[in-house]
């Protein structure tokens, strides 16, 4: 799968150095990894019609049976050295071939572990440049005020807010939403670009469920469903590393502001619909963005005209599509049921475990590799099985 991101963004035209973030490698990685396919003339268009072992064994056809090592756990090794200062590297080693005999020597387990060190930017303090157009920083705001009420029960019902917020201008967008499910969240991001009337290069999640299946600080795995808009959009996803506030320090600090100043307008009106609220948070937006910086010349609502969306890029002519996913396990009659009509698979992935995807158009099915193996029209009424 990075080989495939990796073909991906660089055929978007991203940077070495930009597609090492966003699949979380070396950029000689990056770099080697774009050689080889260069010689065996694989595209991206290509790649993702193949298997991962089709693609290792064209592009690594010496190492396709070659005996890999198991590598040590990096985060764990720096992690015990920071607890226990007795602790050193040597004894750390020592563990590490106690359960991987035919592991890595002393000297390759020593410079792998500082090479990740110095790729991971541990002890390292930078000064983060913001690029005009490049990033788009999202999170669910911390507060979840009763803003709506239930025009049938008079019950209060909790606002959950989506923030999105531009790396150079701090031009906010806000929405509310009854809660904080995955269709929401992509709702939200679809909203803003469209707010925005264009698009960044990157966008930076934090490690929220709806965005990272697993927040792990050196290879989080990105949700397939964000995954999708990603690719639509044709942007990066780089999410905030855990317990690096620095990463996530625009939004954070935005949503600060926003929670005094956009929830104080809003503390005392009473609303009775999701979109009735949502249509006085742009109201309250546009106010609050043309007010002036502190420490900087311009307005967040200036700064996003002249300097951001000049460098954007333009929306595509589709608007992305909000696709459901969910597994099922082949029966023994080959067709896998959803929403109440059955579609067929291959015979061959009998007793398998299958994703679908399913839009108001089409349902996809896909193996455990995230291979298509199906394509059906939708069914809405009329026979139940579909491919017969």
């Amino acid at each position: 799968m990075k080989v495939i991101e990796i073909l991906r963004l660089s055929e978007m035209g991203y940077s070495q150095s930009k597609i090492k973030d966003s699949v979380k490698c070396a950029r000689s990685t990056v770099g080697e990894v774009l050689k080889r396919c260069r010689r065996v003339g694989l595209t991206y268009e290509q790649a993702q019609k193949m298997n991962p072992e089709e693609i290792k064994t064209l592009l690594y056809p010496a190492a396709v049976n070659r005996y890999l090592k198991e590598e040590p756990d990096y985060e764990y090794v720096y992690n015990e050295l920071e607890k226990h200062p007795n602790l050193n590297l040597y004894f750390l080693w020592s563990e590490y071939k106690e359960s991987n005999p035919g592991g890595l020597g002393y000297s390759q387990f020593c410079k792998r572990f500082n090479r990740w060190k110095a790729q991971t930017g541990k002890n390292l303090v930078m000064h983060q440049e913001r690029v005009p157009g490049k990033e788009m920083f999202v999170d669910w705001m911390g507060e979840t005020p009763e803003l709506v009420t239930d025009s049938e029960s008079g019950n209060p019902l909790k606002a959950h807010l989506f923030v999105a917020v531009l790396g150079y201008s701090g031009y906010p967008y806000v929405e509310a939403f009854p809660n904080e499910k995955q269709e929401n969240w992509i709702l939200g991001h679809v909203h803003a670009f469209e707010y925005y009337g264009a698009v960044p290069l990157i966008l930076v999640p934090d490690n929220c469920k709806t965005s990272v299946t697993r927040p792990e600080y050196y290879d989080p795995q990105i949700n397939p469903v964000y995954w999708e808009l990603a690719k639509h959009y044709e942007v990066a996803v780089i999410p905030a590393r855990p317990k690096e506030p620095r990463d996530k320090a625009l939004v954070e600090e935005s949503i600060g502001w926003l929670e005094t100043w956009l929830l104080g307008r809003l503390r005392n009106r009473c609303f009775f619909s999701f979109s009735e609220l949502n249509i006085a948070i742009r109201a309250e937006l546009s106010t609050l963005s043309e007010q002036p910086y502190q420490k900087r010349s311009g307005s967040r609502k200036s700064v996003f005209f002249e300097v951001d969306l000049p460098a954007m890029r333009p929306l595509p002519t589709t608007r992305f599509e909000v696709a459901k996913l969910v597994t099922r396990k082949v029966p023994d009659n080959y067709h896998v049921e959803f929403d109440g009509f059955y579609y067929s698979v291959p015979y061959t992935y009998y007793k398998q475990q299958v994703t679908i995807r399913a839009t108001a158009s089409t349902v996809e099915i896909f193996n455990t590799n995230l291979e298509r193996i199906a394509s059906h029209v939708r069914q809405y009424a009329g026979y139940s099985r579909s491919g017969r």
